[in-house]
């Protein structure tokens, strides 16, 4: 999955966040693990997400979620895991994160780009759906700007949001 440096992010100055290197999606690997985990958030967003490690361990204990690093040139800045459930034929992200260095720089609309793009590409009639805790205002607005609409709907106490 990839997505090009056209991408804007705007801010509520009216300017443009164009990312300045191109955004790719990748699986994680020997190569990259160690800095998916490594990656962080702001301290106050800490709590809005499970670690990097835990999901990686979740993953490998769940064979359908599908951890993904998402890399800026050569640079691991987030991460992503999703999963197809066939029940609902809709893929779920229930992990999205841009490390905080990364953050306010259009990186995290050019991954969500790209993340949506691989996944229609793989199942273009599945919807996909992505979570976040209701008092999340940043990833709500980023949502929203992508497309996403609040499905009324909780899951573990996160509000589940539902993209065409």
């Amino acid at each position: 999955m990839s997505s090009d440096t056209d991408i804007s992010d705007p801010r509520s100055t009216g300017r443009a966040r164009v990312p300045r290197l191109p955004v790719t999606i990748q699986p994680v690997s020997r190569d990259n693990w160690e800095a998916v985990i490594a990656l962080r958030v702001d301290p106050d967003q800490a709590d809005h997400l499970a670690s990097n490690l835990y999901s990686l361990a979740e993953a490998y204990v769940e064979p359908n979620c599908q951890p993904r690093a998402i890399v800026a040139g050569r640079t691991v800045i987030g991460f992503v895991m999703y999963e197809y459930i066939a029940s609902n034929q809709a893929f779920n992200i229930p992990r999205f994160m841009i490390d905080a260095d990364w953050q306010g720089r259009g990186y995290g609309r050019a991954s969500l780009r790209a993340i949506i793009g691989g996944l229609k590409a793989e199942r273009p009639e599945a919807g996909i759906t992505i979570s976040l805790m209701p008092y999340n205002t940043h990833a709500r607005r980023l949502y929203a700007r992508m497309g996403f609409v609040d499905t009324g709907t909780q899951f573990y106490g996160e509000d589940v949001l539902r993209f065409p």
